[in-house]
């Protein structure tokens, strides 16, 4: 985390948030002592269902977490971008980087068939 200080004669100071080399402690400091879920520069918006028309000029992002290989089920919705975070095998096994990459191109021949 980083705050910057407003420019002063052309240059701009960049100071490290004092929580930056401790995630725990920042959580603490921003979401448990100060009664917020966020640090004051992030702005959270509130999510729309998955199946509302996009509107014209938007992004829309999708965002999966931890798969760990249990990709069959998982109905995804339509999207510009795919964000896949944390793990997506269980053990690490080629096959299941086989499977895990042979899912992701299912995913995008369903998208492209649909013209997004």
């Amino acid at each position: 985390m980083a705050h910057r200080t407003p420019p002063s004669q052309g240059k701009v100071t960049i100071t490290v948030d004092e929580y930056s080399s401790n995630p725990t402690q920042a959580f603490t400091h921003y979401n448990i002592n100060e009664s917020r879920f966020q640090p004051p520069h992030v702005h959270m918006v509130e999510p729309i269902p998955y199946d509302t028309p996009k509107p014209s000029g938007h992004t829309r992002f999708v965002c999966v977490s931890d798969t760990h290989s249990r990709t069959d089920g998982i109905q995804m919705p339509y999207g510009d971008i795919l964000l896949h975070t944390g793990d997506f095998t269980e053990l690490g096994l080629p096959s299941e980087v086989k499977k895990f990459n042979d899912w992701l191109g299912k995913v995008t021949l369903l998208h492209c068939s649909r013209g997004e």
